[in-house]
C-alpha cells in the first residue's frame, strides 16, 4: 500500500503487486497525479501507508523507514500552506509574503526542537529526518516545493481516543496523568520551550509501556511571532484549550501551557469539550462540573486557570509540588469486629443471669453507690490537672477559630489556611491542620453532603478504614465529624485523620488534622478541643450580633 501524500490528490491510495524495489533511482509514482510516492530525505526513503491527521498547515502520516534494520514505522509530517485562503484572508501581498515565510520558518523550528528535546527526553518524539523537495502541480507544468519531517511513531492511543473509550476520567487518574505529563513539560521550559498547544489529542498513550508522550511541537503556533500584527486571525493553537494571552495574540509563558494543560484536565474530568466554559475564561467551571472532584483538586486547577498569567502557578514545577501534596481523605466504613461481637453477647447473657439478683438487691445496691461515686467525684475534683492552652485567633475569609500559641500559620496553595507545630519542619509528613473550601453546584443539607462524602470515601476500599463516624457542635452549628486510618501509598506509610465539615448555603467547610498514626495522638486532642471546636463563620455585618461570637 502506497498512500500519495500531495494536498487534494483525487485518488492517492495505490497498490504495485510486483512494484520494483522501492529505493531504486527509477522511483515509483502516484497513478492519480504523478507525485512521488518514495519520500527521499537526507536519511532515508520512507513509503507513506496512511494519513493520520490533519490541521490547519499540516497532514501526517503513517510511514515506513525503508533504510532502517527493521523497517520501523515513522510518522511523516508534510507542511500544506493554503496560499489561496492566506490570500483571500490577507489583501496585503507583503502581508502575504511575510505569513507565508513565517509558516516555513516555524516548521523549520519544529525540527530543530524535535532534534534536541526527543533525543534527550523519553517522551518526546525523536526526529528521524527533515527535508523537502519540488515537484510539477497536478495537471500543469509549474513546479511546487514540498517540506517533510520525519519522526518517532508512538503506536496508542491519544487522550482523545481514549476518552471517547471510556466516558471520563476518574480523580485517581487525573493524579495520575499530571505526575505523568507535568515532569514532560517542565523538561520542555527548561529548554526555553512553550508547546502553546497542550489538548488530549495532542498526549498519546504509548501502548507497551502505558508511557504518555508529548506531540504536535508545532509548526503552525510559533508562526509569525512579531513579523506582523496580523496574527490575531491565523488559528495558531486550539481556542477551547489557549490561555487568554494566547486569544488576545500577547506574550505567552510557561503559564500559558499549564493553563492548556488545565483545561485538558477538565475535558477528561467530565467526558465533554469545555467549550460551555470558554465565556467566562472557565470562571464557572465548578458549577458546569457538578462538583465531580474533591476541593483539593479542585483548587489546584482553579489556581492554574487563573486569567492572569502571574497568578498562576509558574513552573510545573509547582504544580508537581501541590499534586504531590495532594490528599484523598475518603475513609471507607468497616463492620464490627468479631471480637466487638463476641463480647457483646457476652455482657448480653450476663446481664440476663444477674438480672433477678439486681432487682432484690436494687435497695441495698443503691446507697452503695451513691457512696462510692461520692468518694469518687471528690478524689477526681481533688487530683484532676487543668491543661491551659495558650491561644491566639484566626480571623480570615469570613472564618474565625483558636489555635495554640505554639502553632503557626504556613503557606499553602491549595487550602484556604495550614497551620502545624512550630520548630517542625514543613512537609508532607509534618502532622498539621488544614481548611479546604468545598464550592458546590447547589445548596445542600449537612446530610446530604456527608452522603456525598461517604460515598466517596467508600471507593477507596482498602485503603482507609473508619475508627469514629458522627455529628459534631460548632457553636450553633452542627458538623459532621469522621476519624480514620488511610494508607498513604505515595510515603508508604499509614496516617490517621480527623476531618470535620459544615456546610453553609453552597459551601462546604472542610477542616483536617492529618498525622502519622505514631504521632497522631500527640496533637489530636489539642486540635479538636481548641482548634475545631473554636471553629466559627463570620456573619453578615447586618447580623452581628452586639455581643461576641466567641
Amino acid at each position: 500500500m502506497y498512500y500519495c501524500t500531495r494536498p487534494h490528490c483525487p485518488s492517492p491510495k495505490n497498490h504495485f503487486p510486483d512494484s520494483p524495489d522501492p529505493r531504486t533511482t527509477s522511483g515509483i509514482f502516484c497513478q492519480a497525479c504523478g507525485m512521488p510516492l518514495i519520500l527521499r530525505g537526507k536519511r532515508g526513503h520512507y513509503q507513506t501507508i496512511k494519513p493520520v491527521g490533519k490541521g490547519g498547515f499540516g497532514a501526517t502520516f503513517q510511514a515506513i523507514d525503508l533504510d532502517s534494520v527493521n523497517q520501523r514505522q515513522c510518522v511523516i509530517k508534510r507542511l500544506n500552506i493554503k496560499i489561496d485562503e492566506i490570500r483571500e484572508e490577507y489583501k496585503n501581498p507583503e502581508i502575504v509574503d511575510k505569513i507565508v515565510e513565517g509558516i516555513k520558518a516555524a516548521f523549520e523550528r519544529e525540527a530543530q526542537v524535535l532534534e534536541v528535546l526527543g533525543d534527550k527526553s523519553g517522551n518526546i518524539p525523536s526526529l528521524y529526518d527533515y527535508f523537502s523537495f519540488t515537484a510539477p502541480a497536478f495537471g500543469q507544468q509549474e513546479e511546487l516545493e514540498f517540506k517533510y519531517l520525519v519522526q518517532q511513531y508512538i503506536e496508542g492511543e491519544n487522550l482523545s481516543q481514549e476518552l471517547r473509550r471510556k466516558g471520563h476520567f476518574s480523580e485517581t487518574e487525573i493524579l495520575n496523568f499530571l505526575k505523568q505529563i507535568l515532569p514532560i513539560l517542565q523538561f520542555i521550559h527548561e529548554q526555553n520551550s512553550i508547546h502553546r498547544d497542550i489538548k488530549p489529542s495532542n498526549i498519546v498513550r504509548e501502548t507497551a509501556t502505558q508511557e504518555l508522550f508529548l506531540i504536535d511541537f508545532g509548526s503552525v503556533k510559533q508562526v509569525v511571532s512579531g513579523e506582523t500584527n496580523m496574527k490575531k486571525s491565523v488559528p495558531f493553537f486550539t481556542k477551547v484549550y489557549a490561555s487568554p494571552e494566547q486569544r488576545s495574540g500577547t506574550t505567552v509563558d510557561p503559564s500559558s501551557d499549564l493553563y492548556s494543560l488545565a483545561v485538558t484536565c477538565l475535558e477528561l474530568l467530565t467526558g465533554t469539550t469545555p467549550v460551555d466554559y470558554l465565556d467566562n475564561n472557565y470562571g464557572n467551571w465548578r458549577q458546569q462540573a457538578n462538583r465531580i472532584i474533591s476541593p483539593s483538586l479542585a483548587n489546584i486547577l482553579d489556581k492554574m486557570l487563573k486569567v492572569n498569567p502571574r497568578h498562576r502557578f509558574q513552573s510545573a514545577a509547582e504544580v508537581m509540588t501541590a499534586v504531590n501534596e495532594y490528599r484523598i481523605t475518603t475513609p471507607r466504613t468497616e463492620p464490627t469486629t468479631i471480637i466487638d461481637k463476641q463480647f457483646k453477647i457476652f455482657i448480653d447473657k450476663k446481664l440476663k443471669t444477674l438480672q433477678p439478683l439486681l432487682i432484690k438487691s436494687v435497695f441495698l445496691i443503691i446507697p452503695i453507690i451513691a457512696g462510692v461515686i461520692g468518694v469518687n467525684s471528690y478524689l477526681q475534683s481533688s487530683t484532676k490537672v487543668v491543661e491551659v492552652v495558650e491561644v491566639v485567633e484566626y480571623a480570615k475569609s469570613g472564618i474565625k477559630f483558636k489555635y495554640p500559641k505554639n502553632w503557626q500559620e504556613t503557606p499553602a496553595i491549595d487550602k484556604l489556611t495550614r497551620i502545624i507545630p512550630k520548630n517542625m519542619i514543613s512537609s508532607s509528613l509534618t502532622p498539621e491542620f488544614f481548611i479546604t473550601i468545598d464550592e458546590l453546584f447547589h445548596s445542600e443539607t449537612l446530610a446530604d453532603y456527608t452522603k456525598f462524602s461517604i460515598g466517596q470515601i467508600e471507593a477507596l476500599g482498602q485503603n482507609a478504614k473508619i475508627i469514629k463516624s458522627g455529628l459534631i457542635q460548632l457553636g450553633e452549628t452542627q458538623g459532621h465529624q469522621v476519624v480514620y486510618e488511610l494508607r498513604d501509598n505515595i510515603h508508604k506509610v499509614n496516617f490517621q485523620e480527623m476531618q470535620v465539615w459544615i456546610v453553609n448555603g453552597k459551601k462546604a467547610y472542610i477542616l483536617t488534622y492529618r498525622a502519622e498514626d505514631k504521632s497522631y495522638p500527640e496533637f489530636a486532642k489539642t486540635v479538636e478541643e481548641t482548634i475545631i471546636k473554636s471553629f466559627r463563620l463570620e456573619k453578615p455585618t447586618s447580623e452581628k450580633p452586639t455581643s461576641p461570637i466567641w
